[in-house]
């Protein structure tokens, strides 16, 4: 019969690979220590009943904000300024202009929803820089990610980012949905427009280099001309570590996204992917959400803080 040790390795998310120069010692010291908790552990791969848990989703769809963070809801000022227009609960016209209180659904129709997300899906895909045939020049975000990768020592962009690098097409029609919901009264072009995940990419840093490397990766992303919006450090976080930014490439006017890791903050973020859509997505009940949360703290209890990692500032463009 084969051990736990057996069923390890089809039973946990792996990290994506980095150079071989990055040590794998952290990634199996992580995998060591969630192995020896106890069968129904939040945090252990095994339930009550031995059985292995199911793994987490695709990385695909991966864009991870930070839980807890004071900016997370920060969109609500966004969209205040984008809009043009207050946010709380307005009178019904009476001048034969729409009702701005009707259920978003009812606003915004599938054909145009589906416009509106075909056309922000097209300005990824574009700013991405991938011709139609799949293939990359000297322009667009992946190829300038490279060239950025090549200046960094001691880490690199997570393995297969040009497959991830844009966001699946129903993932963001799901995600401008939501804010649709959240947001009634905006113009849902800028809702999309506010979408900073459509284009995102991961660098992953070796650990005793880890806190210099994210100041140095940032510092080339300005060099190249990239306007940094926010930048969310999360290592104080409870359950979640790493460091997510969000920049705007001039060219194109989008927004994107860069997260900076060590391997065992990728693993843990993989991990625990899955209980982190659940509580986000609003649907399940408060015992639920909290033994998610402590599942999400256990694994990320787990995960070491690099050297200065815990002084990497915050930032935030001011409007």
């Amino acid at each position: 019969m084969p051990g736990p040790n057996d069923r390890l390795a089809d039973e946990l998310p792996r990290a994506d690979p980095v150079r071989p120069r990055e040590s794998e010692s952290v990634e199996a010291g992580l995998r060591e220590r969630m192995e020896r908790l106890p069968p129904g552990h939040p945090s252990s791969p095994y339930d009550d009943n031995g059985t292995r848990k199911p793994p987490p989703p695709d990385p695909a769809d991966y864009e991870l904000p930070i839980p807890g963070d004071p900016g997370y809801q920060s969109d609500t000022q966004i969209v205040r300024e984008s809009a043009d227009v207050p946010l709380d609960n307005e009178s019904p016209r009476s001048d034969g202009e729409p009702d701005q209180n009707l259920h978003a659904a009812d606003r915004v129709a599938g054909d145009d929803r589906s416009r509106i997300v075909d056309q922000a899906l097209q300005k990824c895909r574009e700013a991405e820089g991938r011709d139609a045939d799949g293939n990359y020049g000297e322009q667009g975000l992946t190829p300038a990610m490279r060239h950025i990768e090549s200046q960094l020592e001691h880490g690199q962009l997570a393995d297969e980012t040009e497959k991830y690098a844009l966001k699946d097409p129903e993932r963001f029609r799901e995600k401008l949905a939501d804010r649709i919901e959240r947001f009634p009264k905006a113009d849902p072009n800028d809702l999309a427009a506010e979408i900073h995940d459509g284009v995102r990419y991961t660098f992953i840093f070796e650990f005793e280099h880890y806190t210099q490397s994210v100041e140095l990766a940032q510092n080339h992303l300005a060099e190249a001309g990239y306007d940094q919006i926010e930048t969310k450090p999360g290592w104080h976080g409870e359950e979640y570590k790493g460091v997510n930014s969000q920049w705007r490439d001039p060219t194109s006017g989008i927004r994107f996204e860069v997260q900076f890791h060590t391997r065992e903050s990728w693993t843990a973020k993989q991990t625990t992917h899955e209980a982190y859509e659940t509580i986000r997505s609003n649907s399940a009940p408060l015992e639920e959400v909290e033994r998610l949360r402590a599942y999400q703290s256990e694994v990320s209890a787990t995960v070491r803080i690099p050297p200065g990692a815990l002084d990497i500032p915050a930032y935030k463009k001011g409007r």
